[in-house]
């Protein structure tokens, strides 16, 4: 196997180490942005899984990645910061701290943050 992770073998690439994580990742980043979509993502997401298994097998950590942990079913942390979400929702932090569990909301390290995508959809249907 090459350094990079990348041998071609007459037409067939072979993956392994940063190169299979790599594929394995960007399968993953397709999956989440066909979902907020709206369009078909379950090949891609068959192929992220059957990378993760081709990486497991191969004695690689696959449990590190946030990536990974959404495709196993475990939920990724909120990222937007409540006082933001209060602001895209124009509304006061109080408000939105209220709001916050209806929107994919946790508090860590003492802080609350919403999921982005549980936050836009919120908007585009206050919109309609």
């Amino acid at each position: 196997m090459s350094e990079s992770g990348l041998t071609r073998v007459g037409g067939v690439v072979v993956l392994s180490g940063q190169a299979l994580r790599a594929a394995r990742d960007c399968a993953l980043i397709a999956v989440k942005h066909r979902k907020m979509s709206g369009v078909p993502y379950q090949a891609y997401e068959a192929l992220a899984c059957e990378l993760n298994e081709t990486m497991a097998a191969a004695g690689q950590s696959v449990n590190g990645s946030p990536a990974v942990r959404k495709a196993a079913g475990v939920d990724e942390q909120p990222t937007v910061p409540i006082a933001e979400a209060a602001a895209r929702l124009r509304i006061s932090v109080r408000q939105a701290r209220r709001v916050a569990p209806k929107l994919g909301g946790r508090m860590i390290a003492g802080r609350w943050f919403v999921d982005e995508l549980a936050l836009r959809q919120h908007l585009e249907g206050k919109q309609q």
